[in-house]
């Protein structure tokens, strides 16, 4: 009895150790498989500035791109920009992932919403979010209630868009057989409905955060919002801070990527791919 108890917590053990490899091994191919090509970049970028420009005052080399950055990141300044900026990103994916899929399940599966609300999503969504910043701020002000709602007004049209295509894709038959097995409702929905249209709700979070993450930068620019990477870009330009300007595009495309990669990656790796929807 013993011995079967023993050899059951060794083979727990070791499948513990090799999920942990695992896990290990993901996350490792994932980086190695984004910093080369990044790398790669920015040594073309450093080769090009140093060698084939006239002056690095207007194109500035990578090497002084990243000293610029450290300098900013000691004066205590620039990580307040990059939390802001992410406070802002995170708080307004929050409520558009909520919002978003609620509407996209609902839109799919009740025809008579869809009939008539998906003409009207289809023409918000087809409106730049910076496009809608200048009424914001004439409604609303120059403050976070503006930068906030526009960016969950984006990601929530792109999510519940793509969670409605999700839903309309998923086949008759399938719906059918689980309405014939007794399920309706609630668990119709979380059984069903959600794991067979996860591929496109995920993908939906996915663009969702990419409008809204271009939306943020283009909002930090024009409603003064005192902190953010796109209000200190925008601010270094007012006094030709070339470095420091593209410091700050290089911060937004590594926050971007390392947020689309790594965190909305592995959220589609651990339930899309895992439970077995997509290859």
């Amino acid at each position: 009895m013993n011995v079967k108890a023993e050899g059951y917590d060794n083979s727990l053990h070791q499948g513990a150790v090799v999920e942990q490899g695992s896990r290990f091994a993901y996350y490792g191919r994932l980086i190695l498989d984004n910093v080369i090509p990044i790398l790669g970049v920015f040594l073309i970028w450093e080769i090009y500035a140093r060698f084939f420009t006239e002056s690095q005052a207007l194109f500035p080399t990578f090497t002084a791109t990243l000293k610029e950055t450290g300098r900013q990141i000691a004066k205590g300044l620039y990580l307040k920009d990059i939390g802001w900026s992410l406070y802002r990103i995170f708080a307004s994916m929050a409520f558009g992932i909520v919002i978003g899929t609620f509407f996209g399940l609902i839109l799919g599966y009740i025809k008579a919403a869809e009939r008539w609300l998906i003409p009207v999503f289809q023409f918000f969504i087809s409106i730049p979010g910076v496009a809608v910043f200048p009424i914001a701020i004439l409604w609303f002000g120059l403050g976070e209630k503006t930068i906030l709602g526009v960016l969950a007004f984006e990601a929530s049209i792109t999510i519940a868009f793509n969670t409605w295509t999700g839903v309309r894709s998923i086949p008759l038959a399938l719906v059918n057989a689980a309405r014939s097995m007794g399920m309706k409702g609630f668990h119709l929905y979380w059984k069903i409905l959600v794991p067979a249209a996860l591929p496109m709700i995920v993908t939906g979070y996915r663009l969702g955060f990419s409008r809204a993450w271009r939306v943020l930068v283009a909002g930090e620019m024009v409603s003064a919002a005192g902190y953010g990477l796109g209000f200190r870009i925008f601010h270094a330009q007012e006094f030709m801070a070339t470095e420091l300007m593209f410091a700050g595009v290089v911060t937004i495309g590594i926050l971007g990527l390392l947020i689309e990669r790594l965190l909305l990656k592995t959220i589609e790796a651990y339930t899309v791919e895992r439970w077995g929807m997509v290859r």
